[in-house]
């Protein structure tokens, strides 16, 4: 199975070169090559993937991410079916996909962010982490970013982010993404990388690293802040803002309307206003009402 998988990434990084996603195919399909005993991918049975399945669940690890395993070992059957198609996937998603739990997301409160960029004293970093922020990049997306992706003399100064598929988008940069951006180009390394963001080696930064740059100012903050809580923060703010949901879901880069939903279902103001203008009709639902009732 080991030549298939290679053939397989190989064949992903073709297809976006850019893209460091690869890895984790890679680590994927190992993980399922180590589980079979490297047996040729026709040999795999449906019983060996329930296995994979709980094996992986001993080892602790979240429904999600073996879900994600699950996708790509998936993609990688999709693949090898062109050559053969009487090839037959081992995965069932009804037998084998873990059930998720379904958590609203959690915006950054201004206080946290607050205690997080004050702990940040350098240029690329605050720009990277204020472009999630204030842009709703991905992680990726910030390590994927060319100097020839950066629109910054343009009337509405803007970015070119190439999200999830491939797909690229148009990002507009706010007062402080432009000036965050601005602060750290005007120091930036000349170096042969068309990468925006540089290691200090003068590479473009992969995600890893720069996770590893928000792990070290979170633990200086005391905040527990993650890459996608910022972003869940950007999209709250044009919420609040009351910025129709389907231009969220374009800035946001999302090709379902529903995962956009989400974020309505965390803060949704009519529901709020809804519940709170009750409460000032209903009698007995007063702050003193259960009080006096006690008392009496």
């Amino acid at each position: 199975m080991l030549a298939e998988i290679e053939d397989f990434v190989n064949w992903i990084r073709r297809r976006n070169p850019e893209a460091r996603t690869w890895r984790d195919y890679l680590y994927d399909l190992r993980q399922f090559a180590g589980a079979v005993e490297d047996r040729p991918p026709e040999a795999v049975t449906f019983r060996e993937v329930d296995l994979f399945v709980a094996s992986q669940a001993a080892q602790g690890y979240k429904p999600c991410t073996i879900n994600r395993r699950l996708a790509t070992i998936t993609s990688f059957y999709v693949y090898l079916s062109d050559e053969n198609p009487a090839l037959v996937c081992p995965v069932l998603p009804r037998r084998h996909c873990l059930r998720e739990q379904q958590r609203l997301p959690r915006p950054v409160q201004e206080a946290e962010l607050a205690r997080f960029f004050a702990v940040i004293d350098d240029a690329r970093d605050r720009a990277m982490f204020v472009l999630m922020l204030r842009c709703g990049l991905r992680i990726s997306e910030v390590a994927s970013l060319r100097l020839s992706d950066l629109y910054l003399d343009e009337t509405r100064p803007r970015l070119v982010a190439h999200g999830k598929g491939s797909k690229e988008r148009s990002v507009y940069l706010s007062a402080q993404a432009h000036q965050a951006l601005r602060s750290y180009l005007s120091e930036r390394s000349r170096a042969t990388s068309d990468c925006v963001f540089l290691s200090y080696l003068g590479e473009g930064m992969s995600t890893t690293a720069i996770h590893k740059r928000l792990i070290r100012y979170r633990r200086l903050a005391q905040v527990n802040l993650t890459a996608h809580r910022l972003r869940h923060s950007f999209a709250n703010d044009l919420l609040c803002a009351d910025v129709p949901v389907t231009t969220i879901q374009k800035l946001l880069g999302h090709a379902w309307l529903e995962t956009t939903q989400i974020y309505v279902a965390a803060n949704d103001r009519q529901v709020q206003a809804d519940y709170y203008a009750a409460c000032q009709k209903l009698e007995g639902w007063g702050e003193t009402a259960l009080a006096a009732g006690g008392a009496s």
